[in-house]
């Protein structure tokens, strides 16, 4: 019997070994593409048609990262510096909002350099209203350049030197992401360089919450409030200032977005702008709120025709109606197909973020 015994444990070790063996072992996961991203495009001094004005009336410098890769990479935690070398001088880039960090491929991010605030001091680095503002500004009047390294400090790319460049004159590379710098004879932040027609795109609704008891989203001030997300579906900017947002698709012209700040506005190359339904009528946030019961959301151009609108509710809408901290969204940005986004679920809402 012992002889048995003995045998019956030999035998259970060796399958339970073979089974062990063939378990799939756990993955790290895969880093970010930081190698993708490059210094594209920047200016020490704008003057005419400028990008940035900052709280205290001055045009702010910026610089221009594209990501020549395919796919999407978030800059959060990288380092980015107008002294190559001088590490104390490396300003990180904030990691608090992954929908604003993020550079879709082929997609630019323009970052805000050496803007105030209202009394004129400087903003520190930080996310705000949508923008990355970097606590430096950038100087022509010396040997300069600028450089951007992942989070271990390791460099990625940097720019030629910008010594001398004339106000008003960007510098960027000849073909976006790999071509020589020079100066351009037209600055085109969050655009391609080389002058090439981008593909045209449109905005569209791409997810909203109607009822929000638990998330916050960028610029809400941890209020909870209801929230529209546009998507750009083209490869170029597109400025929302002085489109018309509404909550009734027999009243399209309800709240009007500012036309004097297209910093705020803009909605960059495959990305992503919330509208605050909160009833504050300012900036992003709307004059009016959206009914947890249903009803319609509308977004129009020119405040004649919808460029894009639907009616939500429990049943017989266009859409569903997704209840409290849920949402409904695209089935994937920009798809024609919608579904609710529940919260909990391995498919939660995502304000500015890409539909999962």
């Amino acid at each position: 019997m012992k002889k048995y015994i003995f045998l019956s444990i030999i035998t259970a070790l060796f399958f339970t070994g073979c089974v062990k063996d063939e378990q799939p072992q756990p993955q790290p996961p895969a880093p970010e593409n930081y190698d993708d991203i490059v210094i594209n495009e920047l200016i020490t001094k704008d003057t005419s048609d400028v990008y940035f004005v900052d709280e205290s009336g001055s045009p702010a410098d910026w610089v221009e990262l594209y990501n020549k890769g395919t796919k999407a990479v978030d800059i959060a935690g990288m380092f980015i510096t107008d002294k190559p070398g001088d590490e104390a001088s490396y300003e990180q880039i904030p990691a608090t909002d992954a929908g604003v960090t993020t550079i879709p491929p082929k997609g630019f991010l323009v970052l805000i350099f050496g803007a105030a605030d209202a009394q004129g001091a400087d903003l520190p680095t930080q996310i705000k209203d949508g923008k990355v503002f970097v606590d430096v500004g950038l100087s022509a009047s010396k040997d300069n350049n600028v450089a951007i390294y992942t989070p271990e400090k390791v460099l990625v790319d940097e720019s030629a030197d910008f010594n001398g460049l004339e106000d008003d004159k960007s510098f960027g590379r000849s073909v976006d992401g790999a071509g020589e710098w020079q100066v351009m004879a037209v600055k085109t932040p969050g655009a391609p360089n080389d002058g090439s027609a981008p593909v045209a795109g449109t905005l569209v609704i791409n997810e909203f919450m109607a009822s929000n008891d638990s998330w916050n989203v960028p610029g809400d001030n941890g209020d909870q409030p209801d929230w529209i997300e546009i998507y750009n579906t083209g490869e170029t900017a597109i400025d929302m200032g002085g489109w018309y947002v509404s909550d009734a698709l027999d009243d399209i012209v309800k709240y009007q977005l500012p036309t004097d700040n297209p910093g705020l506005t803009t909605v960059p190359a495959y990305g992503f702008l919330v509208l605050i339904c909160d009833g504050v009528g300012e900036g992003l946030h709307t004059s009016f709120k959206l009914s947890s019961g249903g009803e319609d959301i509308v977004i129009s151009e020119d405040g004649v025709d919808v460029t894009d609108g639907y009616s939500f509710c429990d049943s017989g809408c266009d859409l569903p109606n997704p209840g409290t901290d849920n949402s409904t969204g695209r089935d994937g940005d920009g798809n024609a197909t919608w579904v609710v986004y529940t919260m909990g679920s391995d498919r939660q809402p995502t304000p500015g973020e890409p539909n999962n």
